[in-house]
């Protein structure tokens, strides 16, 4: 889907400037910190921390620190197949670029520092490593651009479903009541959480639930039955099969993880023990 072509990682450079250029690639910045001056098609932009800009493929681009001291950012530069053009209506606008403040910071300082270090290192197959990354990135950004065009009032709807449920999470949540907390109809409460989150409300409650269990269950004391019952739960059964669906196997094999930990870490205290 993505071919990686060139990847840097502008790093305070001093006086940076980039002379005007016609984009022959699909060309991908995110800014980490600072601000600087960037032209597109003639328009005029200051980018600051957080900034995603995707540049289409014959946009005309400049830039410079401007009056702004030395910034830092990630470029990625990529070919797309025209296949999947095709399955991404944003990427066809009239419009040479997108410009987005991201809300996933931490993620894009993840997966970029990685990206970055397996560029740059040019180990066996890092190609497929580094295509695999930019896809995933991307996607990601794709993501976050469709959903900040959702209208304000279904993200606010959402928003607040979405608080309730953090909130409430160990206890019985059923549409009903998100229903009455929000004013609307099951069909909209259902349809709006799903445009904006891409998973239904029940299904965004089992990710939560699960992913507290899987904590619970590899450090600390508690069974699965616990687990089970801490976390709302009507059984255990329940518990089981909605684990193994979410995470792809059962949390019994949390348990015996946990255990090898211990029985490990129980080894190695063994081993410093003093001879007498």
């Amino acid at each position: 889907m993505i071919r990686m072509e060139n990847f840097y990682f502008d790093d305070f450079i001093p006086n940076w400037r980039k002379p005007i250029t016609k984009t022959t690639q699909y060309v991908v910045i995110w800014v980490v910190q600072g601000k600087f001056a960037f032209v597109l098609d003639r328009d005029e932009h200051e980018l600051s921390r957080g900034d995603v800009l995707i540049v289409r493929p014959g946009t005309v681009r400049s830039g410079s620190n401007g009056v702004h001291p030395p910034h830092q950012k990630y470029i990625a530069h990529f070919q797309m197949e025209p296949s999947t053009l095709d399955k991404v209506p944003l990427l066809a606008a009239s419009k040479g670029y997108e410009l987005f403040k991201t809300n996933k910071p931490e993620y894009l300082r993840q997966r970029f520092s990685m990206l970055f270090q397996s560029w740059m290192d040019k180990r066996d197959h890092y190609e497929f490593i580094c295509h695999g990354i930019m896809t995933e990135i991307f996607g990601a950004m794709l993501q976050e651009l469709s959903q900040q065009r959702i209208p304000s009032h279904k993200l606010r709807v959402a928003k607040q479903i979405e608080t309730y449920m953090l909130e409430h999470y160990r206890e019985e949540i059923t549409i009903g009541r998100l229903c009455e907390l929000v004013q609307l109809s099951p069909s909209y409460v259902i349809g709006i959480f799903k445009e904006v989150y891409l998973q239904t409300p029940i299904e965004f409650i089992h990710q939560i639930r699960i992913s507290i269990a899987s904590d619970l269950l590899l450090q600390s004391a508690m069974n699965i039955s616990e687990v089970s019952d801490y976390l709302g739960f009507c059984d255990p059964t329940y518990f089981n099969r909605v684990f193994k669906k979410v995470t792809g196997r059962p949390p019994s094999s949390l348990l015996k993880e946990r255990k090898a930990y211990a029985l490990r870490a129980d080894i190695q205290v063994g081993k410093g023990d003093v001879l007498k």
